[in-house]
């Protein structure tokens, strides 16, 4: 059970729910369910109906979203959970399940999680990350109404995140640097799954190389409009004049167009996201949520590509300083990064390297979903 249709893979919570069914449907006959605000386009719900026995896309409407955030504001419901969440969507998927009658229930992050808990089977939620602390952090950055909306939220979360862990026989998580954020009593209950990287990632690319830095991602997330600006708006003064950057991901609004110059670049969606990876010579990542595993430092790494990102992203992946990964916190640590990767070719060479064989040893999606799939049958 999804929260969004697993297609295209724009989004971090898409892309492991898509490279998980792909590695479960080799062992396991899959019935997928995803919650949908629209219809995938045909050759999208073809890339899935190839996984799986089964698929059930259930759209949900404004109104029953807006419905729901209004019964939350009364009953202390996470806002986050609300807006997935519809009374009729519950009763369609309990019916799909008991017609079913499956031997697990897999139910990605706490968004599906009201409609799975009730359900009379073995069943597992994969938090993915805590959103909890999440929250947390974006109030700190906040002010005003957004970080009182925001510290109500994270409240919220951190509760719920607690209380749903009992209506489920297995808990799973995406690093072990998002476990340890947690502090309930089932918290040692939980299993570290790791993402992991498609092999095409490590195919050698023939694309040109026309920019010094790229940064990749959703560009309607936060997260990562925010270190966009932080990337062009403080690192890119520190840089050399001649060094040019590349912002590539889907969905760029006014915030990410507007940081365009002769020396940045905005590309938006790209089919075949390598492209945007292989247009570079360092991938530069520098974010701070704390939460979650980033896909693009491992996508990037896979592509030998050195990257520059914080302690706190590279605390999630756990890649070795100064030798698969550079790590800087501060504006002029990161331009200081760069600039040695640009101007020692040795050192270069030995990061891309080494970022290559890391993540073929660490991040196999392959061996996360015999993990997990030896999860399922501890029923």
């Amino acid at each position: 059970m999804t929260s969004r249709f697993p297609y295209p893979l724009e989004k971090g919570d898409k892309l492991r729910a898509y490279y998980q069914i792909k590695a479960l449907a080799k062992n396991h006959d899959i019935i997928l369910v995803s919650i949908i605000d629209e219809d995938p386009i045909k050759s999208d719900l073809e890339k899935i109906r190839e996984l799986v026995k089964e698929v059930y896309v259930i759209r949900i409407n404004y109104i029953e979203r807006f419905r729901s955030l209004i019964i939350a504001a009364f009953s202390g419901l996470p806002f986050q959970i609300a807006w997935f969440y519809s009374k009729n969507i519950k009763q369609i998927i309990h019916r799909i399940a008991n017609n079913i009658q499956p031997d697990h229930c897999f139910c990605q992050l706490t968004r599906m999680a009201e409609y799975c808990k009730d359900l009379p089977y073995p069943k597992t939620l994969d938090y993915m990350d805590s959103f909890g602390v999440g929250m947390i952090k974006r109030a700190n950055l906040a002010s005003g109404i957004s970080k009182y909306m925001y510290n109500i939220e994270a409240a919220r979360m951190i509760r719920y995140e607690e209380s749903i862990a009992k209506s489920f026989d297995h808990l799973t998580i995406i690093s072990q640097q998002d476990k340890d954020q947690f502090t309930f009593t089932h918290t040692k209950d939980i299993h570290v799954i790791t993402n992991g990287i498609d092999p095409s990632f490590f195919e050698n690319s023939s694309v040109k190389k026309e920019f010094d830095i790229a940064f990749v991602g959703n560009m309607a997330y936060l997260p990562n409009i925010e270190a966009a600006e932080y990337l062009i708006n403080m690192i890119l003064p520190l840089c050399p004049q001649n060094v040019s950057f590349l912002l590539a991901g889907t969905s760029p609004g006014p915030r990410i167009r507007k940081l365009v110059s002769d020396r940045v670049s905005v590309s938006g969606w790209m089919q075949d996201i390598r492209e945007a990876y292989g247009k570079a010579n360092i991938f530069c990542a520098p974010l701070w949520s704390g939460t979650g595993q980033q896909n693009k430092i491992l996508e990037a790494m896979a592509m030998g590509l050195p990257c520059v990102t914080t302690s706190t992203v590279n605390n999630a992946i756990g890649g070795l300083p100064d030798s698969d990964i550079l790590i800087a916190d501060t504006a002029t640590q990161f331009a200081e990064k760069i600039d040695i990767l640009l101007n020692d070719p040795i050192l270069y060479q030995k990061i891309s390297n080494n970022a290559k064989i890391f993540v073929k040893q660490n991040f196999d999606w392959k061996q996360n979903s015999n993990n997990l799939s030896s999860i399922f049958v501890q029923n």
